[in-house]
């Protein structure tokens, strides 16, 4: 090799280290770059976490002197903002959000709570004395909460970094930063957080509510459970596997069969769900066999009285819906969701918890004004279409008696759901009807 070769070469050696080099650099400058950006994004959702809960604790303590339904209502507005905003902020941070149930309980209740009470003040109701001790209970979480956030802002403010020193979390492995433990710490502050009795949604009475049908049936075996889901998917007992447990609201037996996973309700051994696992690719049925099929389906398992709603196809799965109707009057809240397939008329997938949840032995049905009535309080631009009696539930968890009725407009051609109770004449909801090529729909 001469002398010109072997200078060439070196050049080229030369040539190439410098631009790995080059490359080496840029990639760790933009590596710098993209976690300075990530730090800024996480401090900001920190910060804005913390003004959160500062406006929160400043609605909460205003709500204890305020008296008139307006400014009730404007503190209620503001504490569902305010909590919204800190529950997203949380969602936005590197931290194990399996561990976090008491602080969005919490952050819930507040504003559920200051929106039970502006309902209260609007109806003309005081305030009572218990309710107040309830606020104060609410403002003292609020204050314990806000000092540990504010402890992790001021860190960061000296300099600490969130993106540091990542850690295992208890899902899936998954990383999140060190900042976990200090969410896990202050998590404590809700560790003897006080039940709050009142109407709302988010009211332990909601939450913790037992499910009707099964509360108070006999616990079955694992073997009288797999029984029951061999036959809920039309199988033989030696193609059911016995894949675990589940102790949510509805504890089950979970069972896997030939691409299907189903859950079998431990008390009372009913079919709580079951999914399909594998894609539909045709469709060959109508829905209105779809329809049938479901119906008879869901008296195969025992559950009767049933009442077809509304129906939706999607990727080829026809899913029903169904609620429970007794002297003509249909329960709305006793839902039950049958997905059929499309390609050959199988059970797809069911869902029965509202059922299991709701159902349950009612008084009859209660009716202060008559249906004609109640027409005179619709609106003007509607004509009805058809009328009858239900009983729909209410997000405090409570059931409203209505006449829904089935109006079209007279000027957009729009279809609604309106329902008026028939107790106090008031409108209870109302729902829009989107028809298309797939199903029926509310909004």
């Amino acid at each position: 090799m001469t002398n010109r070769s072997i200078i060439r070469l070196f050049s080229f050696a030369l040539c190439f280290v410098a631009v790995l080099a080059a490359y080496a650099i840029i990639g760790n400058n933009q590596s710098r770059a993209y976690k300075t950006r990530l730090e800024a994004s996480y401090q900001q959702s920190l910060t804005e976490l913390s003004e959160c809960l500062d406006s929160i604790e400043t609605n909460l303590t205003k709500s204890e002197y305020a008296t008139t339904p307006t400014m009730m209502a404007n503190l209620s507005e503001d504490l569902y903002s305010e909590c919204t905003t800190a529950k997203n902020a949380l969602s936005h941070l590197p931290i194990d959000q399996l561990n976090l149930s008491g602080t969005y309980k919490f952050l819930s209740q507040a504003a559920d709570y200051a929106d039970y009470l502006c309902d209260k003040t609007n109806s003309g109701v005081q305030i009572s004395d218990e309710e107040y001790n309830n606020l104060q209970q609410l403002l003292k979480y609020a204050k314990a909460y806000a000092d540990s956030i504010d402890e992790m802002v001021t860190r960061c403010s000296n300099g600490g970094q969130i993106t540091d020193n990542e850690i295992e979390s208890a899902n899936a492995g998954l990383k999140v930063s060190s900042l976990s433990l200090d969410f896990t710490q202050a998590e404590e502050t809700f560790s003897d957080y006080p039940t709050l009795l009142y109407d709302g949604p988010f009211a332990d009475a909601v939450l913790n509510r037992k499910p009707a049908v099964t509360e108070n049936s006999a616990e079955v075996s694992r073997e009288e459970a797999l029984k029951t889901a061999a036959k809920a998917v039309y199988s033989s007992e030696d193609k059911v596997t016995y894949t675990g447990e589940e102790n949510g609201t509805i504890p089950c037996y979970d069972f896997t069969c030939e691409g299907y996973k189903i859950a079998i309700s431990k008390n009372g051994g009913y079919v709580a769900y079951i999914i399909g696992t594998t894609a539909v690719e045709s469709k060959s049925i109508t829905e209105e066999n779809a329809v049938n099929i479901a119906s008879a389906y869901l008296k195969r398992l025992g559950y009767n009285n049933m009442t077809e709603t509304y129906y939706a196809v999607n990727d080829n799965v026809c899913v029903v819906n169904f609620a429970y109707s007794e002297k003509s009057v249909i329960y709305y809240a006793d839902l039950i969701k049958v997905g059929i397939s499309m390609s050959n008329g199988k059970i797809y997938s069911l869902e029965a918890e509202g059922f299991l949840t709701n159902h349950k032995t009612r008084d009859d049905f209660s009716v202060n004004i008559s249906e004609s009535e109640l027409r005179n309080k619709l609106s003007t631009r509607v004509d009805v279409l058809s009328a009858r009696s239900c009983v729909i539930p209410k997000s405090n968890g409570k059931e409203a008696p209505c006449i829904e009725f089935h109006c079209r407009s007279k000027n957009g051609g729009d279809e609604v759901l309106v329902y008026i109770n028939t107790i106090t004449g008031e409108e209870e909801n109302i729902l829009l009807l989107l028809y298309s090529d797939n199903g029926t729909l509310t909004k």
